[in-house]
């Protein structure tokens, strides 16, 4: 019987192969909700080309929809199959010029939104579900804001989990005291979430989503997760900080992926599912399965396009000619489609507009979900991994960011780059697109494989060629010994560091000066292994991660010799603790690096640790670590200083843990709660801190 429906779908909607994929969408003009390309624009082709009519975009989703219910049928994702990337993108130099740091990011030039922010005066810090309490699990379910496993309310052992109000907090810090007041505060609706803020001049931006981050697996690409979803945006004017005011804010139908700022530009990266109403997923007979056909048949436009909201004012964020699907006859189109999801691309304006009002300067879409972004200076990748064929592969997609999105191309490489490190597995350079992707095998001696791919934008077509692949039939050679998984990943010029790890970590050193002939220049095998990994300068790597003993550890090495790679010494953080975790090992937003000379650069790394003391029995306890980089200009003689660490109560339920240096200032944001000192007392006199304020 299953069988059978699934055929009558194939039949009614037979999938065009490459309905899926990315789309171009845009438009212009100083409005609220952008317009249409005109009809006569030139359009540059590729693999994904414009819907032409309302009808071809209304089809795509009703095969997307047949071929959902069709694999819900046929098809069992196992357990962990599929993992969600956050396609958070990541991390640079933090410092700017002046004396205090800001957000780490990946790209200079390119901020990425954080729950907190600091403008050298200020403080902002946001509360937010998704920040707070990140992890879902078949075992535990929400119900009234606990968690809740077999029956019994999760909390911490004193039994009272922390309950701030539900507001962004806004302190005023005095860096010669290290000191810091709440001076205003924004209150916010307690049933969204706030994914992370933006400063823009005297605005606070603040993007918000009705969603719950966390879901990985199945729940992750499935459709039905993106239905009802929506992703704000709200303005306040800051000048004043202790009476903020909301300028405007902005809705858009759709779940949140991820954003980025570019100047007065943010960029929204959002999943729409539009609610077929009576569709049954699961349909049990063949009366179900012709009620699906029936609702099917009665899509329409209109039950399709998103909409927006700007200050309550809803109309269409775009129209069905704004967006593409996949050219069916193009080679690399993908085979199958299993979503009935469009991805969206938005640019809004923060900027003054003639009327005061913001400005949805462009929409772009595309016919499935993505699986990650990265966001250079010149241009926004889109990547989506493709299961429909006999091997995994990962499409690229790229758009322009000039006056307008425009799409560039669309490139495809083998395996996906989901997993550990996701975020830093893609990187442009010198009009060069490269990507480190793994591919499970049917070898138990060698389950996975690891690639090198470079692609190159195409002079005559809207096509990412690859111009270089590694391991090749010239270069043999594996990243990585049998069986070990990528941890760290790092692109820096012409160079790439990638560890690997299932008992030692090998450091390798890439060589990229050469494009189409990439090579492994170096190799470092040492216990334990990195997950994250920061430039110190051209002859320095310092890598985070943990030991042999599963402890968190932090590693410099010398790599002015790309052919060998040089160990400069370990610094284990709380050898004491029975154990210890540091978020900045996964997010790069937790590691905050400042340069002060050019023999000495500081940073910090917070700590999350469990004690067991003869005296005061076991206790948990989060810290901050502050360390300095001594004899950075001479790379032989560099090594890791620990000057100390500021102490703060374990905030379990609310696991933010973010820092902040202000000339000799230290601010350690843990949960909703605020930890200072002046780093030179901490060298002198570890226990003189203030907190929590």
């Amino acid at each position: 019987m299953h069988l059978q429906r699934c055929f009558q779908y194939s039949l009614k909607y037979s999938l065009i192969a490459v309905s899926i994929a990315l789309a171009s969408c845009g438009g212009g003009g100083e409005s609220t909700t952008p317009t249409p390309n005109p009809v006569d624009e030139p359009v540059t082709t590729g693999l994904l080309i414009p819907v032409e009519t309302q009808e071809q975009l209304v089809d795509s989703f009703r095969q997307g929809f047949a071929q959902t219910i069709a694999a819900t049928d046929l098809v069992a994702v196992e357990d962990g199959a599929v993992q969600a990337p956050l396609a958070e993108a990541t991390s640079g130099d933090s410092a700017s010029s002046r004396s205090f740091t800001t957000t780490y990011t990946l790209e200079r030039g390119i901020d990425e939104h954080d729950a907190v922010k600091y403008d050298g005066e200020h403080l902002f810090i946001a509360p937010s579900r998704s920040m707070d309490c990140c992890f879902i699990v078949d075992d535990f379910v929400l119900e009234d804001d606990m968690m809740i496993a077999n029956d019994a309310i999760m909390a911490p052992e004193d039994g009272v989990i922390e309950s701030d109000e539900h507001s962004i907090r806004i302190l005023a810090t005095d860096p010669e005291q290290a000191g810091a007041t709440q001076v205003g505060s924004i209150a916010v609706d307690s049933n969204r979430s706030i994914e992370g803020l933006y400063i823009d001049n005297s605005q606070l931006v603040s993007i918000n989503s009705s969603g719950w981050w966390g879901l990985y697996g199945e729940a992750f690409i499935s459709p039905r997760t993106w239905q009802d979803q929506s992703t704000g945006l709200a303005v306040y004017n800051i000048s004043d900080t202790a009476n903020p005011t909301l300028d405007w804010q902005i809705e858009i139908e759709g779940g949140f992926i991820s954003s980025r700022k570019k100047g007065d530009t943010v960029y929204l990266v959002a999943r729409h599912t539009p609610r077929a109403e009576a569709l049954h997923y699961y349909p049990s007979d063949d009366e179900m399965a012709a009620e699906n056909t029936a609702t099917l048949d009665a899509l329409s436009i209109e039950d399709i396009l998103p909409k927006v909201s700007i200050n309550g004012s809803e109309s269409p964020l775009l129209g069905a000619t704004d967006c593409s699907i996949a050219d069916s006859e193009h080679s690399s189109s993908p085979s199958a489609s299993y979503s009935a999801t469009m991805t969206l691309l938005i640019a809004i304006d923060l900027g003054p507009s003639t009327d005061g009002q913001p400005v949805v300067s462009q929409a772009v879409c595309y016919m499935e979900p993505t699986s990650g972004v990265y966001v250079s200076e010149n241009a926004i990748y889109l990547t989506q991994a493709d299961y429909s064929s006999s091997e995994t592969r990962t499409f690229v997609h790229k758009y322009l960011l000039d006056e307008e999105i425009s799409y560039s191309g669309s490139g495809v490489v083998q395996g996906t780059i989901n997993g550990s490190s996701s975020d830093f597995r893609i990187n442009e350079h010198a009009d060069h697109l490269r990507l480190v992707t793994t591919e499970f095998t049917d070898d138990s001696s060698d389950r996975l494989d690891h690639q090198l791919f470079v692609l190159e934008q195409s002079a005559s077509a809207a096509e990412l060629n690859v111009v270089a692949t590694l391991p090749n039939a010239e270069r043999p050679a594996e990243i990585g010994k049998p069986n070990e998984d990528l941890y760290g990943v790092r692109f820096l010029g012409d160079t790439l560091y990638l560890v690997t790890f299932e008992r030692t970590d090998p450091l390798y050193v890439l060589d990229l000066s050469n494009a189409t002939d990439p090579l492994i220049a170096g190799e470092l095998s040492v216990p334990g292994f990195s997950d994250f990994l920061h430039p110190v300068s051209s002859d320095l790597l310092l890598g985070l991660g943990q030991d042999e003993n599963r402890a968190v550890k932090l590693e410099l090495f010398n790599v002015a010799l790309i052919s060998d790679p040089i160990s400069l010494g370990t610094v284990t953080l709380a050898p004491e603790a029975s154990w210890s975790h540091s978020e900045a090992r996964y997010n790069h937003h937790a590691f905050t690096y400042q340069p002060i000379s050019e023999s000495t650069d500081r940073f910090s790394i917070p700590l999350s640790l469990g004690l067991n003391d003869e005296t005061e029995g076991y206790r948990e306890e989060d810290r901050l670590y502050l360390f300095e980089i001594d004899s950075k200009d001479t790379p032989e003689l560099s090594s890791i200083i620990e000057v100390g660490h500021i102490s703060a109560k374990s905030s379990w339920w609310n696991s933010l843990q973010r820092s902040v240096f202000d000339g000799d200032a230290v601010y350690f944001i843990n949960g909703s709660s605020v930890y200072s000192a002046l780093w030179s007392q901490i060298e002198s006199n570890p226990s003189e801190q203030n907190g929590p304020l």
